[in-house]
């Protein structure tokens, strides 16, 4: 395979995935998800193998901030001196995920995009109570946000991504928490620290414990989440690499608001 070096002026002034991360205001390991999925031009991993570093040029970062749509690498490109970057086409925009409409709820709340994600509006699902997501959480890969039922008006609390989970998507990931089985990790941890400092939550586990009732721990984690009266919305995306990037932009939007950062 014939390699074409880049510039010194190219390598000069690359930015590393960690850099150009902070720039986009997501992480690292999203930016990585999504360069692995993507191959943009001008970007390079080096080696271009698993676990190689990634580059990216100026032109690219800069397309990204703005949501312009790039174009993917042709084979040679993926070695890890590819050839110059084709043009970026900023009058064009990156192809609308599938928003596949639920059956229920229906209806839905239009809302803009976080920066760095193109100019396309997010299609919301409307706000669904935990105890009832299970009949109504589609089975695709999207993202999806949680609020106080109590303090709507703060926003959401946390925030997740699902990918295609064996065809479950959105409904595979919260069924876990729905559960009880997601008791030390992600949405569960934080339903259990909440829970565990309130004096009225322990002492009602404490009183069952006496009286020979004690939970099972999934039954106690599902116990935790309940506490706290969360309501549910989410948006389809059209693969887990996506979801991850979404995720990472919305995190960093809501950054100040959420327990899961």
């Amino acid at each position: 395979m014939m390699e074409v070096k880049r510039s010194d002026e190219w390598h000069a002034t690359a930015l590393t995935a960690e850099q150009a991360a902070e720039r986009l205001g997501m992480t690292g390991k999203a930016l990585r998800s999504w360069l692995r999925a993507h191959r943009p031009d001008g970007a390079v991993q080096v080696p271009p193998q698993k676990n190689g570093s990634w580059y990216l040029g100026e032109e690219l970062v800069t397309a990204l901030e703005a949501g312009n749509r790039v174009s993917k690498q042709t084979p040679n490109a993926r070695t890890a001196t590819p050839p110059d970057a084709a043009p970026l086409q900023p009058s064009t925009r990156p192809p609308q995920p599938d928003q596949s409409v639920i059956s229920e709820p229906n209806t839905t709340e239009t809302v803009e995009a976080p920066a760095g994600s193109g100019d396309r509006a997010l299609e919301w699902s409307a706000w669904v109570p935990f105890g009832d997501v299970m009949a109504v959480a589609p089975r695709s890969p999207g993202v999806y946000m949680m609020r106080l039922a109590a303090d709507p008006e703060r926003g959401p609390v946390y925030i997740g991504m699902a990918g295609e989970r064996k065809g479950n998507g959105v409904r595979g990931r919260l069924a876990i928490y729905f559960s009880g089985q997601g008791a030390a990790s992600g949405l569960g941890g934080h339903a259990f620290d909440r829970a565990l400092a309130d004096p009225v939550w322990v002492e009602e586990r404490l009183r069952e414990a006496r009286e020979g009732r004690s939970e099972r721990a999934k039954k106690a984690a599902r116990s935790a989440i309940d506490h706290l009266g969360l309501e549910v919305r989410w948006t389809l995306v059209s693969s887990r690499a996506e979801a991850l990037l979404l995720e990472s932009q919305l995190i960093g939007q809501y950054r100040d608001q959420l327990w899961n950062w």
